[in-house]
């Protein structure tokens, strides 16, 4: 059963991830890790009667319940810690195996699964048993029943047991297995005492309107299949929004640090501007107010740089939440430091291809496929809820007696009545008579139910019809929505190549008229502001190119998550669903 579990679950709940991948290595989510073997014990594992017993006499919670509710281990971790440079890659692997929202989309599979089992279990076969025994006295009003006695009792030890099961015809066969002891007065009715009666019995319960129909019976379980695929599918799709938060998130640090050194080096130009400024005040070259302008450019500099550091410290305590990965030592959030640089990667721009990718590869869309599929399929079994019922119910049995023979007196003068001696005897006796083909019973007919108004079916029909309906219109918006983001995210694509080509000139230009308005400065022929407006434009011409650069992979990254292609590109391996293989005797 447990290697069962492993095949229903596959990738639904697999995930390990190693933090020293390369960038071409595939990030393998079918390797067994913790989290997994959790799922399967989460599926599998039932608490034993004991237990059960315990925690229902118990006015307190289970102990891992408790436990959760205190459980701080995910509190205040995003604390100082040792750097670690890390790629794109490995922040990749480290958020799969981690990321905390992940593992919980990672239990939706299992839920279906077990909604899959549960929506089987109907076709499981039923022990069924009862044990009585009962005792009666009443006054006695013939001789007939009570012999000479003024009271008459009846004592019986009853044993039935069998087995039911659900046929996938919709109908419901059993077997009985039916005994009984019974004491009363001797009399010329009951000459046995006591008297042991047996049945074996076949009987079946056939629907021929109201649940029944080609496949009916296993409806549920189609949809409840349907269920769990579409919880795959959305699974598949919280790992590509996860890999693309990433790469946004990352990014998102690189360009903080990116500004970090654009804003240095700005400063730096600043402070350098400003000691040449008191210098050439000192000699009285320049006025005092140039000084007091390069000491208010410095001031606004390093104000900037502030800024920009504090940024570096959101962006990168964004990616860490993301993350989510630990310590060694538990105690908080690694601290990544990023070591890929933003490229230029080619990328070939085709709506019409992008379009086909989407259609065949966005989880969401097979999602919501699924998701209409089912709603149909609740659709049907409310329809077969507006026929009338009508049953076919028929059985067959064979049963014995015997019983010890008692002396029982009769007639003028008095004689022992006579009993065939076929049936004197004990309880083997009495089931020994079962095979002998003589003594059988059986039944046929049928049963039909018409509701008057019959308005709870027709209720529920057209809420499952209204539901279907929004199910496919769903269905549309969302095809309606990936058209536009497959579009959108093609024109910012074709957008970011020309904006890196034209941040690219306008940084090019941008030093080259520092270096002119250098020059010119030297000689006198540009005053100091005009120096600082033009190491502003370079300050700002530096941070668009980086901005442009980051942008596009950033915008490249949501170009593929629209299409369906982020997790192939960055090597993330996710296994199909495999389903589990019904029992035997679900199959009949």
């Amino acid at each position: 059963m447990r290697q069962a579990a492993y095949n229903l679950i596959g990738l639904s709940v697999a995930l390990a991830v190693a933090v020293s991948r390369t960038a071409a290595e595939p990030i393998d989510l079918r390797q067994i890790s913790a989290p997994t073997l959790r799922a399967v014990e989460t599926l599998e594992q039932l608490p034993g009667i004991g237990e059960v017993l315990r925690d229902q006499w118990s006015g307190e919670l289970p102990a891992d319940a408790q436990e959760a509710e205190t459980d701080l281990s995910h509190y205040g971790l995003l604390l100082e810690a040792k750097m670690q440079p890390t790629t794109l890659a490995q922040c990749i692997a480290l958020a799969l195996q981690n990321n905390t929202g992940l593992q919980v989309q990672r239990l939706n599979p299992i839920a279906a699964s077990a909604e899959v089992r549960r929506a089987r279990a109907i076709f499981d076969p039923r022990f069924f048993a009862n044990l009585t025994r009962d005792r009666a006295t009443q006054p006695a009003t013939t001789f007939l029943f009570a012999g000479g006695s003024p009271v008459l009792f009846n004592q019986n030890f009853t044993l039935n047991a069998g087995i039911r099961k659900t046929l996938l015809t919709g109908g419901q066969i059993s077997v009985q297995f039916s005994n009984n002891r019974r004491l009363t007065n001797p009399s010329l009715a009951n000459p046995l005492v006591p008297l042991y009666t047996t049945s074996l019995s076949l009987n079946l319960v056939q629907p021929l309107l109201q649940n029944f129909g080609w496949r009916y019976a296993l409806l549920l379980v189609d949809i409840a299949s349907a269920a769990q695929e579409a919880a795959y599918h959305q699974y598949v799709a919280a790992i590509t929004n996860l890999v693309a938060q990433v790469e946004r998130a990352y990014w998102g640090l690189v360009l903080a640090k990116e500004n970090v050194q654009v804003q240095e080096r700005g400063l730096e130009l600043a402070k350098e501007i400003l000691r040449q400024n008191e210098g050439k005040y000192k000699v009285g070259a320049l006025p005092h107010a140039a000084v007091l302008e390069a000491q208010a450019n410095v001031a606004s500099r390093e104000a900037a740089l502030i800024r920009a550091r504090n940024a570096v410290v959101v962006a990168r305590d964004q990616l860490r939440a993301l993350i989510n990965a630990k310590t060694e030592d538990q105690s908080a959030l690694v601290m990544l430091d990023p070591e890929d640089r933003p490229t230029v990667e080619p990328y070939l721009t085709d709506l019409k291809t992008s379009l086909d990718r989407a259609l065949q590869q966005r989880p969401e869309l097979a999602a919501a496929r699924m998701d209409v599929h089912a709603k149909g399929l609740q659709r049907k079994v409310a329809q077969n809820q507006l026929l009338p019922q009508l049953n076919l119910v028929g059985g067959i049995g064979v049963n014995g007696l015997a019983g010890a023979e008692q002396r029982v007196l009769f007639g003028d003068p008095p004689q022992p009545v006579r009993v065939n001696p076929s049936y004197v005897g004990g309880y083997g006796d009495a089931l020994g008579l079962l095979p002998d083909g003589r003594f059988y019973n059986y039944a046929v007919g049928a049963t039909i139910e018409v509701p008057l108004a019959n308005a709870q079916s027709k209720a529920a029909y057209a809420q499952s019809n209204i539901s279907f309906q929004q199910s496919r219109l769903n269905l549309q918006q969302l095809q309606e929505a990936i058209t536009l983001e497959v579009k959108t995210a093609l024109a910012n694509l074709e957008s970011d190549l020309k904006a890196i080509e034209a941040t690219r000139a306008a940084r090019l230009a941008a030093e080259e008229n520092v270096r002119n308005q250098r020059a010119r400065y030297e000689v006198g022929l540009a005053t100091t502001k005009d120096l600082l407006d033009y190491t502003e434009q370079l300050t700002r011409a530096q941070f668009a190119e980086a901005e442009a650069l980051v942008r596009y992979n950033t915008d490249l990254a949501e170009l593929r998550r629209v299409e369906g292609t982020l997790l192939q590109a960055r090597n993330v391996v996710v296994e199909p669903l495999h389903t589990e293989k019904p029992s035997w005797w679900a199959r009949f």
